[in-house]
């Protein structure tokens, strides 16, 4: 079963390999078993549900309590091509009957749906209608009354796997303790089910939790570090995300606020310019990053404590989801503890408030242990940790200060000045020296078995070069080099600082910012990018990706993975044969974007491996549907509903299509005359000011789609 299992999982999403657990769940599920799959966030759980039913003609129900997360998934799978859709509170009643004849119908092979809908009767005919060949119920944890996030529609969801008794059930969950493992087990009915675990350790997280004292300008501090990199601020209340968000704007960091006071649209104008990059850093209460699949956030701060173990673990997990080096941050005191009694004396059911209150005495002890956290974080959810350090948190690190019990401790020293400007870029000398530090790392990490974090951070390395120290006593006072790690790698790494020679097989820094003129990761020696022309190449490709998956209406990363955009730029591939040996890009990917994405066109000497004829001659791109439903007469809001788009995305496929060279007759659509006037005027005044410009200049009085049909319309017109 493996080799069609590695086939389709290539083929629809672009990886070559499972991760762990993945293929063991898959196959066991589509023997008709039941799964509880425990993989911490980010680690693939989707997957375990979302091959089965690539590869079934029969329908997988997916229970999920998050509306961003079901759209974000299902935009994802339609962008490969895959039946998908949802059935949530933002359809309006034709579109979910639409959605409802279609899963009917068969054109449907996997159906999100909120747990409160599922427990419906006219849910429950529809499923008459078509019963389903697999249940998959997300954020599994949200069924057991010991869990952090309890919803009673979940109990209710046992009705759906007893009715359904020989379909198989597959439970997924990042944050379940042993005791809600087997409530999930209980409350389901499905004593057989089982469970597929991997490890809760994320060790490329490093987790450091300091008194909460000045804390937004130490914040600020830390996130000037990030240069314009991606971090979640977790605030306690809406008024503290948007106080939080404005002073480190007046700081010139790009932020934003988010919390649920925002109206729809507010909320997902934030998430969009967040995962796009166009806003790095969100201050937000709880209510953001469920269903965000941002891979690239390098930082994760709470300025005041979670209030359980499993949200912190939950929240903390949205950093570095791509597997590089991210840091979490937590901001604590002691009277956190009198502020949520307040909340807790407001829980009228005793048991849940003594539930509250002892989850919330955990968290109390987690931050004022002074034993290695990762350590405790796995002990709490059952699993027995190999080691007594990790090396990935602050006390393992030697960098924790001081928690007492009772008062505050005293200002910890400040970090020793660097001689040179930590802002400034590097040389094209101190680049070549850092790429060299950054091979010895790696060499260094492969030979001892450990993660190239425990040696020497990026900015360890950055500040390593900067300072060029020719002693282990100069080293000791260069930032992030303490007395174990100067006993354990300073020999080695000074070696390199002084003999200085040219690196022969440069690697790129874990971050995007490439415009320090930085070489690509593993470059081998005959690279056909100088690194110059590498740097020029990726900024390209990222600047293509997010207008193509705006234009697609689908996520970036997508489109592309941020590891397949490193490689493409690095390695520019010359066929469609090398195009598809890159992780990332999966089959669909090539048939739709292999022109774009060659270096060059393959020789017409040479045989191009011939892609299956039917999937070519049969695809469409997606404006091109559009255009067709436009000319048979269709109205914008009728395609949009269609087609499960946003009426703007239907309005930016006419666009695309006017710039392929297709008449486009806009009378129909055309704004109203002080639209037209407003616009105009707009446009008198800045000649080619973007749209969101437009739309600020218009007060936001005038909604993005009527301002892109105007902008369409005078751009005809003239």
């Amino acid at each position: 079963m493996t080799a069609p299992l590695l086939d389709a999982l290539n083929q629809h999403f672009g990886f070559s390999d499972f991760r762990p657990q993945q293929r063991e769940a898959i196959e066991h599920i589509r023997d008709g078993g039941d799964a509880l799959v425990l993989m911490p966030t980010g680690g693939g759980k989707s997957l375990c549900f979302q091959l089965p039913a690539v590869l079934s003609d029969g329908l997988t129900i997916v229970v999920s309590p998050l509306i961003a997360l079901m759209q974000d998934q299902v935009q994802a799978l339609r962008g490969n091509d895959l039946r998908a859709a949802y059935l949530n509170s933002t359809l309006t009643p034709s579109a979910a009957a639409q959605i409802e004849r279609m899963v009917a119908n068969g054109e449907i092979n996997l159906l999100y749906a909120a747990p409160e809908r599922v427990n419906t009767p006219r849910f429950s005919s529809l499923l008459e209608r078509r019963p389903p060949s697999l249940i998959a119920i997300d954020e599994a944890h949200c069924i057991s009354e010991w869990g952090h996030e309890f919803r009673p529609d979940y109990r209710e969801l046992r009705q759906l796997t007893a009715k359904f008794a020989d379909v198989p059930v597959v439970a997924l969950t990042a944050t379940a303790t042993p005791q809600v493992q087997r409530d999930i087990v209980d409350q389901l009915d499905r004593p057989r089910m089982q469970r597929f675990a991997t490890s809760f350790m994320r060790p490329n997280l490093n987790l450091r939790i300091v008194p909460k004292r000045r804390a937004v300008e130490r914040l600020t501090e830390r996130l000037r570090t990030l240069r314009g990199e991606s971090a979640i601020v977790y605030c306690r209340s809406r008024s503290s995300a948007e106080d939080t968000a404005a002073k480190l704007r007046e700081a010139r960091i790009s932020a934003a606020h988010y919390h649920a006071g925002m109206t729809g649209d507010q909320r997902s104008r934030v998430q969009d310019q967040f995962s796009s990059g166009e806003t790095p850093v969100i201050c937000a209460t709880i209510a953001f990053g469920m269903g965000i699949d941002k891979p690239d956030i390098r930082l994760v701060a709470h300025l005041d404590m979670p209030p359980s173990m499993e949200g912190y673990y939950q929240e903390i997990g949205r950093a570095g989801r791509d597997g590089e080096p991210s840091d979490c941050l937590l901001f604590f005191t002691r009277g956190v503890w009198a502020q949520q009694q307040y909340f807790l004396r407001q829980i009228e059911d005793q048991n849940e408030r003594r539930a509250r209150e002892r989850r919330l005495g955990q968290m109390m002890d987690f931050c004022e242990q002074r034993s290695c956290r990762w350590t405790a974080i796995l002990r709490y959810f059952g699993e027995r940790p190999g080691f007594d350090q990790c090396e990935h948190c602050d006390t393992c690190l030697g960098r924790q200060e001081a928690m007492p019990r009772v008062v505050e401790p005293a200002p910890r020293e400040p970090t020793p000045a660097q001689p040179q400007d930590d802002d400034a870029p590097l040389t094209p000398e101190q680049a070549e020296l850092y790429e060299q530090l950054r091979n010895k790392r790696r060499e260094l990490a492969s030979r001892h078995a450990v993660s190239a974090y425990i040696i020497a951070t990026n900015k360890d390395l950055d500040a390593l070069v900067r300072a060029r120290p020719s002693s282990s006593e100069e080293l000791l006072r260069v930032r992030g080099f303490g007395p174990k790690k100067v006993e354990q790698w300073g020999e080695e790494l000074l070696e390199v600082l002084s003999a200085a020679s040219p690196s022969e097989s440069p690697e790129p820094p874990d971050t995007m910012q490439l415009a320090f003129g930085q070489p690509p990761e593993d470059a081998e020696p005959e690279s056909t990018a100088a690194p110059e022309a590498w740097i020029e190449r990726f900024n390209e490709l990222a600047d293509w990706r997010k207008d193509t998956a705006e234009q697609e209406g689908v996520q970036a990363n997508d489109l592309l993975t941020f590891q397949a955009l490193r490689q493409l730029a690095q390695e520019p591939p010359r066929s469609t044969t090398e195009l598809a040996q890159i992780e990332g890009v999966g089959t669909i990917a090539i048939e739709r974007y292999a022109e774009r994405l060659l270096i060059s066109p393959e020789p017409a000497a040479a045989t191009p491996p011939a892609l299956p004829e039917s999937t070519e001659s049969a695809y469409q791109a997606s404006w091109q549907i559009t255009l067709q439903l436009y000319r048979e007469g269709h109205t914008v809001l009728a395609i949009a509903e269609r087609r499960m788009l946003s009426p703007l995305t239907v309005v930016t496929h006419l666009a695309t299509a006017i710039d392929q060279g297709n008449t486009v007759d806009l009378s129909r659509v055309r704004p109203p005359e002080q639209v037209l006037s407003a616009v105009a005027n707009v446009l008198t005044q800045e000649p080619d000011p973007s749209f969101e410009r437009i739309h600020e200049a218009l007060s936001e009085q005038v909604s993005r789609v009527e301002i892109r049909l105007a902008y369409l319309y005078l751009e005809q017109q003239s």
